[in-house]
């Protein structure tokens, strides 16, 4: 409640990318409260433990990509009650993105839409960032994911190159990697997720992920996906027998939008980018249906958009989701969020009777 009736109003006030930079800035200097923080906010219960793929979380909530662009506070920000997390978009070289402004906040629709533009120091830079956080104990223990892009001036024939560069710099980093070929900011990006290039480029991240985790004698790292919304299911089909033919560990549904500008009420509502929040919450849902559907269970599925408690949570996992992450939802509810919904995930576990919270997955039919 201090948060949404002081801090955030103050932080709404300014720009919020500079807010965002600033809070990320603060948490970097912060990490020797990471032990009080983690106590605070964090929800220990065996029933909300989640096998994805190889992946062990403590927790079905994870933090989305986009929020720690260049690995800042990973640490301090897993403190707040995450399962698992991501970092990045990363590019294989280091862009300033688009022209600002590129970040609007559209409380009026519980939203945001962005055209950042994978803004970030590159690759090799944060992977030094990394090499040295892991040397001072300053790495999450949490699942780590490496959310990996396309650097906007690589022609899409050249992307498959771009994304093995980007792979190899941060393979000793992740515990899970995602291959992010859907933001709606970098131009045609979309079109890896076009099937015969999907498929090229995903076999050849994991021909590469097999030959890096021989060499270092340990298991090739999980690699998901993470997909647009705006497509027909039929596209969706697509991408899931790229999933199944390359073995990848699972998809991440979905990205912001493109559309759906029609019915926000904000002054922002027609700025380009991508949009994120309560707009999107239905629209996403019905994707992890048709993906839990298509697939009966046996691909993992990442449920992220338009989460803001543990309802919108619920609802995700019910539709077939393993686990979910959350960004938009994060920034308006604030820093109890993720502690908040664990709590209630538990609370709507007892209500139906459940054990555990893999029996809620894909029990609701849409």
């Amino acid at each position: 409640m201090i948060y949404k009736s002081l801090i955030r109003p103050w932080l709404f006030r300014k720009d919020p990318e500079q807010s965002h930079e600033a809070i990320l800035a603060l948490l970097s200097h912060l990490e020797f409260l990471y032990g009080t923080t983690e106590a605070f906010y964090k929800v220990e219960d065996e029933r909300l433990k989640v096998r994805l793929g190889p992946l062990t979380l403590p927790n079905p909530v994870g933090l989305a990509g986009g929020f720690d662009k260049n690995a800042l506070a990973p640490k301090m920000l897993s403190a707040f009650g995450f399962g698992f997390m991501e970092v990045g978009a990363i590019t294989a070289q280091a862009q300033p993105g688009n022209p600002k402004p590129r970040l609007y906040r559209l409380p009026e629709d519980l939203a945001l839409i962005n055209r950042l533009g994978f803004n970030n120091e590159g690759a090799e830079a944060i992977a030094g960032r990394l090499d040295r956080l892991r040397a001072r104990g300053g790495r999450p223990q949490i699942p780590l994911g490496m959310n990996i892009g396309r650097s906007k001036n690589v022609d899409t024939k050249d992307a498959a190159a771009d994304f093995l560069s980007c792979f190899e710099k941060l393979f000793p980093h992740g515990d899970f990697f995602t291959l992010n070929v859907s933001s709606p900011n970098t131009p045609n990006l979309r079109d890896l997720q076009e099937r015969n290039l999907l498929h090229e480029l995903s076999s050849a991240v994991q021909e590469k992920n097999h030959a890096l985790a021989k060499r270092a004698k340990i298991a090739a790292k999980p690699v998901f996906v993470k997909i647009a919304p705006d497509m027909e299911f039929s596209q969706v089909d697509e991408i899931i027998e790229v999933v199944d033919a390359v073995k990848l560990n699972g998809i991440v549904a979905t990205n912001a939008t493109a559309f759906m500008r029609d019915k926000l009420k904000s002054i922002h509502g027609p700025e380009p980018g991508g949009l994120s929040g309560r707009p999107i919450t239905a629209m996403v849902t019905s994707f992890i249906a048709h993906i839990y559907k298509i697939t009966r269970g046996r691909v993992p599925i990442i449920g992220v958009g338009g989460i803001f408690n543990a309802e919108d949570a619920y609802e995700k996992i019910k539709a077939g989701a393993n686990a979910v992450q959350i960004y938009t939802g994060w920034v308006y509810e604030g820093p109890g969020a993720v502690k908040r919904i664990n709590q209630g995930l538990l609370r709507l576990l007892e209500r139906d009777g459940l054990k555990h919270i893999s029996e809620a997955v894909g029990q609701k039919n849409y």
